[in-house]
């Protein structure tokens, strides 16, 4: 099976059509048409389903880009690996992050990371956590931090912390004072919610269902762009990390408060198992590993980053 034919095909894939795959290939489009027929015949299957927006993935198709995903990534990586020609560490592993995370985690990991394996090419993926999820059961990303991960056989979870959650609203909304909010006020309030079965929302759920309180979301969003913008209108409140609203916070368009008790998410760094690599690839996840935990622990102490480090 020709490398370059499956690379055409997951650009085709992950862009959704032939002229915008092409564009990103800088390769004509009956080039690349032409390309991905000889693999279709060469599968003796379809992988594509052509509309007239573009296409989709057959269920080959979507065979084929589980499996080519994995496969391209050890190439790069085997290529790193005979192209370093030296000793030590080197190759290629990749870290996915939710943003708001990220915030606080890519800069001082990047740093670290950089400066005890100078050779190793590391890429950082941010998305939410059911993007994540995928991810790592394709094989795209070799490590990944999620909030509160449901236990899944073939997957290996590590607590980082238990991340403080905050009240957010417009500046004067949540009144005067910075008193911390109490748990049963959150029903009176007007509150913008990711949907179900966002992880967040699913730790609302559950945290709300223990106190006896039933919530009722004025509108559901799942982007975070979009909550922050609504929050700055004044539509409503928001349950967030602090890290979520940073840059409003410095800018005085919004304002936390804590909860009474306060309350906090797991935050986690997860592997998959069931995903085959090489030695070097298992050595350069664990590095990686350890130094994301150091970073976070550094964080917390700080008092950068509010949460608490959870008891080993």
């Amino acid at each position: 099976m020709d490398i370059r034919a499956l690379r055409y095909f997951q650009t085709v894939a992950e862009s959704g059509s032939y002229s915008r795959g092409s564009e990103l290939l800088r390769i004509s489009q009956p080039a690349v048409s032409r390309t991905i027929r000889n693999l279709e015949d060469e599968l003796g299957r379809p992988v594509f389903k052509r509309h007239g927006h573009g296409v989709t993935l057959t269920e080959a198709g979507k065979l084929l880009l589980e499996r080519s995903q994995l496969l391209l990534r050890q190439i790069e990586q085997t290529k790193a690996e005979i192209r370093s020609g030296h000793a030590g560490l080197s190759g290629v592993i990749s870290f996915a992050v939710p943003p708001a995370a990220g915030h606080f985690i890519v800069p001082p990991l990047v740093e670290r990371f950089g400066q005890a394996h100078p050779h190793v090419f590391l890429k950082i993926v941010g998305g939410f956590s059911g993007y994540i999820h995928e991810w790592l059961v394709r094989g795209q990303v070799d490590l990944a931090c999620l909030h509160d991960p449901v236990p899944q056989r073939g997957f290996e979870a590590t607590p980082l912390l238990n991340e403080e959650v905050f009240l957010v609203g417009r500046p004067g909304a949540l009144g005067t004072g910075g008193a911390p909010v109490r748990t049963e006020d959150l029903a009176r309030l007007p509150l913008i919610l990711p949907s179900r079965p966002n992880a967040s929302r699913r730790l609302l759920d559950k945290w709300t269902a223990e106190r006896g309180i039933s919530l009722s979301a004025k509108v559901e969003v799942d982007d975070t762009t979009i909550t922050r913008a609504l929050l700055r209108q004044g539509v409503g409140f928001s349950l967030l990390t602090r890290g979520s609203v940073e840059d409003e916070l410095s800018r005085g368009e919004l304002e936390i408060r804590s909860f009474a008790p306060a309350a906090y998410w797991p935050f986690a760094l997860i592997t998959c198992q069931n995903v085959p690599r090489t030695e070097a690839q298992q050595v350069l996840i664990g590095k990686l590993s350890e130094t994301v935990q150091e970073v976070v622990r550094d964080l917390v102490r700080s008092g950068v980053w509010r949460g608490e480090i959870p008891e080993p």
